[in-house]
């Protein structure tokens, strides 16, 4: 069905029910980074298939937004109809709500789905409403209407995320929520966000692709002896019930929440507006105090403890196994003529296969060659996909889900003749990853601090890149995970011990090239001075950096010793599980420069 035709029915919808204005998040119920099929509803209403969109439709305008990350994909997954694309914080580039303003007129009536827009959301959108004297209406899923085959819900089973690999039993993770609760006057909490969830009662499922989740909720009273799980009934095994017993949690239908929410009475209750579906917000009773603030399981999951850091240092060994045999394999085995983005990507994951505790990718792989790279997250099709030649740079952004552990790791591979400007670019992005990587920072230190040193060798070139430095990583969980990043954007996420975080600058140009270097690091405590507690980062994740790529006399004395290092490091973590043949390519592919 053409993208056109979907816009059509999606007018016709609104016409019947008396709407001028209809918003479409790119949401499911829990506000998902990766939404299970069903929630994909911009995707099919437009084709554009990145993480960040929202689309407005009137009568007469039909808008999409997203950001920098996805400029180019989106204008051309939109082309040839009647969408426009509207680039989010970005100068001449109209808000959803000075849209809203602009599109309808006083009396006017815009309707939401109160299921998938987020309390904070909506909030925002009621007080421009109200401001302009717009009907703001959230009962409407006019997708459902229109998306005959829309698929349903998995089925799968929920599994017990061992103690061996989590260090911390769920009641102990419980105990210690309660004791934040009291800390913070509140009384209960409750939780949309499905990684606080699996996080916080040790199981795991495979309801969204790539992240090991299981569709529920979670209420939690610290004067209640059990806390609360909402899932359906059919999810629970023998085992998995038998576990919720022995760790004091009480399951209840998923559709349950509702009437839990609605009966809570002259409690103060935390939850995070962002991650709260306004069909859930309203049914709050007003008799009870809500504390707007990101999640208490946030915070808490964010900084891993001395097993999860174990484990997840052994993942990211066995990752840059898979990975550097990836590499070698690429460079000295395959017949580049033959091979495509998607299949060297199929490759790769037969390597992150071979490994212990393996369970799936942590997000597509985005195997992009040349121009096809400036795109930051773009993913080859099979069918068109991309062809190889022995020329230029290919970039490789992969990871692994492991029991022990999510992976991310970016390297950006010569396949042949690179031109000045290719290396320049390459170089550039190296002096900024190793710069940042190499800094040691106060204790209290945002990464917003500190996003500016990854991109002083880039600004000073007068480029930039439209994405965050970094963000955190979860166990076995979202490759993506807050509170923390280093971003240009301020967050109130000070840097802390325990903490896992990317550094991936790079350098995007149409039609050109995409270049990113992208390692994980841990936080970690360095010395204790008259002037306070400095942190420092220790890098975790062992692949080989593109060392014929380098223009050496770019790098100073400092960024060549680290990165001398860190090929020792590489090649000290790595050799003993490859081939004889491996381990001398990787010997020489290390060697210091």
């Amino acid at each position: 069905m053409e993208i056109n035709h979907k816009l059509g029915l999606l007018r016709n919808k609104m016409a019947e029910n008396r709407l001028d204005g209809y918003i479409v998040t790119n949401s499911d119920p829990h506000f998902s980074e990766y939404l299970p099929e069903r929630y994909k509803q911009i995707r099919w209403l437009t084709n554009f298939s990145g993480s960040n969109a929202l689309v407005l439709v009137t009568n007469n305008e039909a808008l999409l937004w997203t950001d920098g990350r996805y400029f180019i994909q989106a204008e051309r997954q939109i082309a040839g109809s009647d969408f426009k694309m509207v680039k989010l914080s970005t100068p001449g580039h109209p808000t959803l709500n000075e849209s809203i303003k602009k599109l309808l007129p006083h009396g006017r009536v815009l309707g939401v789905d109160s299921s998938i827009i987020s309390e904070k959301a909506y909030e925002e959108i009621e007080r421009v409403c109200k401001e302009n004297d717009i009907n703001l209406v959230d009962n409407f899923d006019l997708i459902s209407e229109i998306w005959q085959d829309r698929p349903g819900l998995l089925k799968e089973k929920a599994y017990v995320h061992k103690i061996e690999y989590t260090g911390l039993s769920a009641k102990e993770k419980i105990n210690f929520l309660k004791e934040k609760l009291d800390e913070e006057g509140a009384d209960v909490i409750i939780i949309s966000s499905l990684a606080d969830i699996a996080w916080l009662y040790n199981l795991r499922g495979t309801d969204i692709l790539n992240n090991p989740v299981v569709t529920s909720y979670a209420v939690v009273d610290k004067n209640k002896d059990q806390a609360q799980f909402f899932i359906d009934y059919d999810k629970l095994t023998l085992e998995t019930l038998e576990y919720l017993h022995k760790n004091d949690i009480d399951h209840l239908g998923y559709d349950e929440i509702f009437a839990t929410v609605n009966n809570l009475k002259n409690k103060s209750i935390i939850l995070n507006k962002a991650n709260t579906s306004r069909k859930i917000n309203k049914l709050i009773d007003k008799s009870n105090r809500i504390i707007n603030k990101v999640e208490l399981t946030t915070n808490l999951k964010a900084k891993k403890n001395e097993v999860e850091i174990k484990n997840q240092k052994y993942a990211y060994i066995k990752d840059g196994v898979a990975l550097t045999k990836f590499i070698y394999w690429l460079k000295n085995k395959a017949d580049l003529k033959k091979e495509t983005e998607y299949s060297i990507g199929e490759k790769l994951e037969d390597f992150r296969k071979e490994q212990e505790n393996y369970v799936m990718a942590s997000f597509d792989t985005i195997a992009a060659y040349k121009g096809n790279a400036a795109m930051m997250h773009y993913k080859a099709d099979e069918r068109e996909s991309s062809k190889l030649a022995n020329e230029g740079f290919l970039l490789v952004d992969s990871g692994g889900q492991y029991l022990d552990g999510t992976t991310d790791t970016t390297r950006t591979i010569a396949l042949g003749l690179l031109s000045d400007e290719e290396k320049t670019d390459f170089t550039l992005v190296l002096k900024g990853h190793i710069d940042l990587m190499d800094t040691v920072f106060l204790e209290n230190t945002t990464g917003h601090a500190l996003d500016a040193i990854s991109r002083r060798p880039i600004w000073k070139a007068r480029m930039d890149y439209k994405s965050g430095t970094g963000h955190g990583v979860g166990f076995f969980l979202g490759v993506h995970e807050g509170p923390h990043s280093i971003h240009r954007t301020y967050v109130d996420a000070k840097l802390e011990p325990g903490m896992v975080v990317t550094i991936e600058p790079g350098i995007y140009k149409e039609g050109k090239h995409g270049i990113r270097t992208e390692n994980v690091a841990l936080v970690v405590i360095d010395e204790n001075t008259s002037d306070g507690q400095f942190y420092r980062f220790e890098v975790i994740s062992f692949v080989p950096i593109e060392r014929e790529a380098i223009k050496v006399e770019l790098l100073n004395e400092d960024q060549r010793n680290y990165l001398n290092a860190y090929h020792k490091m590489v090649y000290d973590n790595i050799h003993s599980y490859l081939t004889r043949e491996e381990s001398d390519w990787l010997k020489e592919v290390t060697k210091p420069i």
